[in-house]
Order: C-alpha cells, then sequence, then structure tokens
C-alpha cells in the first residue's frame, strides 16, 4: 500500500501528540517492510522525522502552511487533490483536527480525547467553536478511527455517534531503552548542575498549560501538605510553558510555598527520565487526558505516581497507582501525604516496571499496520519484522 501520513503537529516536538507521531513513524520505518509512505510535515518539523529508509519520503510544506488555520485549510481544500495524485490507498492523520472536509483517499484518523467536549473554556471561543461543532461531522466523515484508550473509544460513540465497529483502541508505546530506572545518585548530580534542583521533590511532567492540566491544585494542595508537615520537599513542575501559564506562575509566586515550586521550563527527552528515577512521587493531576503518557513513563522508570480519576488515566494507571479527584484538593493532598509516606516500595516498583513493559511502540504499529490493512481490504499488510 502507498500511504500518506500527516504529520502537521509537532509543534516542535514538545507535545504529546508530537511524540506519538514520531515514534509511531519512527517505528514503522523499523517493522514494515512491504508498504510505502509519504509523511507530510511543515519544513519547521521535518528534521523531527528521520531520514534513510527508502520506502518514506517526505512531502514540506512552508512553514506559514504548518499554522494551524492555514494547515487546517491545506487539509481539507489541498490534501485530497494532493491524494490522488500521489495515489494514495490511505491517508492517515494522527491529529483529529486536521480531518478534510472532503476525501480524496480513504482516511485513518487518531483520535487522543475528545477533551473540548467536555471541558468549558480549555481554548479561546472560535476554537472552541470549531471543536464543537465543526470537528465531530469531520470524525464521522473517517473511514476508520484509531483511539488510545477505551475511554475516548467511548465518547466518541457516545458523543460523536461514530459507529464502534468503525474504531480501534490502540495503547500507545513507551520506549523502554529510554524510560528505565536510572541510579538515583547520578540523576541528583545531573539535576542539581542543569536545573539547580537539590532535595527530595515531587514532580509533574506536563506543559504548563491553565487550566487543563490543573497546576493550581497541585499547588493548593502542597500547600496543604506543607502546612501539615513542614519539611525541604519541593515541587517541580517539568514543562515547557504553554496557554495560561502565566496564571499558574502567578499563582505561585504568590504561594506560601513559593520558594519551593520550581517550574524547569522546557525538559529535553534525555533529561525526563532522571526526573522520574529521583522523585519521591510522581503526581498527574490532569483534568483531562486521551491516555497520559507520564503515567506510563514514570512507572517504567520506578516513580511511585499518582494521579487523577478522570478520563482515561485511571484505565492507563491500572491498580499500580492512587487516584483522587482532580477537583478536589484536599482528596489530592491525601494522595501525595501517602504516598510519601509510603516511599518507593520495591514490590510496587517492579510490578510498575512491568506493567509499563507492556507499552510497546513495536506492538502499537503492527496493530495500526493491521488497522491499514482492513482499512483496504488487504488483511494483514504485508512483511513485519518481529
Amino acid at each position: 500500500m502507498n500511504i500518506g501520513f500527516s504529520s502537521c503537529v509537532l509543534q516542535g516536538g514538545r507535545t504529546g501528540v508530537a511524540s506519538y507521531v514520531t515514534n509511531l513513524l519512527h517505528t514503522l520505518q523499523e517493522v514494515d517492510q512491504t508498504n510505502t509512505y509519504e509523511i507530510i510535515v511543515p519544513a519547521c518539523d521535518a528534521g523531527l522525522i528521520r531520514d534513510g529508509n527508502p520506502r518514506f519520503s517526505k512531502h514540506i510544506l512552508p512553514d506559514w502552511l504548518g499554522r494551524p488555520v492555514p494547515n487546517i485549510a491545506w487539509h481539507s481544500l489541498a490534501l485530497p487533490a494532493h491524494s490522488r495524485t500521489q495515489h494514495y490507498d490511505l491517508v492517515h492523520i494522527p491529529s483529529y483536527r486536521r480531518l478534510p472536509i472532503f476525501k480524496g483517499t480513504r482516511v485513518v484518523a487518531t483520535v487522543h480525547d475528545l477533551a473540548t467536549l467536555h471541558m468549558d473554556g480549555k481554548y479561546d471561543r472560535a476554537r472552541m467553536f470549531y471543536n464543537r461543532q465543526i470537528v465531530p461531522s469531520l470524525i464521522r466523515r473517517a473511514d476508520h478511527v484509531i483511539t488510545v484508550s477505551h475511554f475516548t473509544a467511548g465518547d466518541l460513540v457516545n458523543l460523536v455517534g461514530y459507529p464502534a465497529e468503525r474504531i480501534t483502541v490502540i495503547y500507545s508505546g513507551i520506549h523502554r531503552e529510554h524510560y528505565h530506572p536510572i541510579p538515583e545518585a547520578s540523576c541528583r548530580a545531573h539535576l542539581k548542575a542543569r536545573y539547580g534542583l537539590e532535595g527530595p521533590f515531587v514532580v509533574f511532567v506536563s506543559r504548563v498549560e491553565h487550566p487543563a492540566k490543573n497546576h493550581l491544585r497541585l499547588i493548593q494542595a502542597f500547600e496543604q501538605l506543607k502546612a501539615r508537615k513542614p519539611s525541604d520537599l519541593k515541587l517541580v513542575m517539568a514543562g515547557a510553558d504553554w496557554n495560561g501559564a502565566d496564571v499558574v506562575k502567578d499563582y505561585a509566586a504568590r504561594s506560601p510555598v513559593a520558594r519551593d515550586v520550581v517550574f524547569t521550563g522546557f525538559v529535553p527527552l534525555e533529561d525526563i527520565p532522571r526526573f522520574y528515577s529521583a522523585c519521591e512521587v510522581m503526581a498527574y493531576p490532569s483534568l483531562f487526558e486521551g491516555f497520559g503518557f507520564p503515567i506510563v513513563e514514570g512507572m517504567a522508570c520506578g516513580a511511585p505516581v499518582i494521579c487523577s480519576n478522570t478520563s482515561s488515566m485511571k484505565e492507563v494507571a491500572a491498580d499500580l497507582a492512587p487516584t483522587f479527584d482532580p477537583m478536589n484538593v484536599e482528596e489530592m493532598a491525601a494522595a501525595l501525604e501517602t504516598a510519601l509516606n509510603a516511599g518507593k516500595d520495591a514490590a510496587l516498583v517492579q510490578r510498575g516496571i512491568a506493567y509499563a513493559a507492556t507499552f510497546d511502540w513495536r506492538e502499537t504499529a503492527r496493530q495500526v499496520l493491521d488497522v491499514y490493512g482492513k482499512v483496504c481490504g488487504h488483511g494483514m499488510t504485508g512483511k513485519v519484522n518481529p
């Protein structure tokens, strides 16, 4: 098969969707020995996609076509004709907000979450209108939808009216060669040298986005924890600034625990496992997630994890992470205190590492290939590396 793959949402590689796209594409390059791919990508992000496989080429868009509104227009107005010219058997669009109005070939979409159908005020009014009034009809036009959790699959059926028989749930993966426990002493030395971070800390690995990621309530829970049990514990917000970051930082600066709240800014990929490996607890209080990579990544690195009990997070965490109502600051503070008191239980750490190992990008890629084959009526898609 000849497959078009839209990679127009990489944003410098700093989001969960970017991680999904790059990891899936790189793993497809490793396992798929049969099909050909044309990767559609803006020039500014082309370097994020690995070169060297002759079956994978790039169609590079000018940077201005990578901006949201022009890119949405390109997918609806230019992609159908481009699909026919390039003789795509299907096009995979891993960000459902870029789905075309008209189709030039079969369309497979990945829907990570439908947060905008649940959360008021996640974006500005124009984007909320587009996501709520336009996007559901675009999703219904797709030939098949991949979701990264059963929760999102349920949303597609119940909120969008998409047929359940055309949905396949395929969990995302993590790279075990990257996410694994690192000796704590070396982690602490590195974090001190690079971020000035010393002593015990709780970490939240996420872009700083308000209100969706729920940083304010995590700070409030940390305030309660420190009031009950004064210590040198720090709260580390490990991630780049995003929408509403100024609100979070303004609150943190006025907080009674201001000196113990650390904002790292963007964290390069190689440092993320060091934060997980050295932390006392990895807290994930997000209001809504389609998957929640840090939950599994943290477990893979041996971190005690606590997370919200909403959307897909309880599903992804299974029974290996205590959960809490992300709207309830007292409940969040209690979960933090319980996890800190429990420490790094060796048996639970090993269970978490073993569980995280089941999230394998090679298996994800094989299941995606199976979807491609089914959509095109080919069954399995050809020779696949083990």
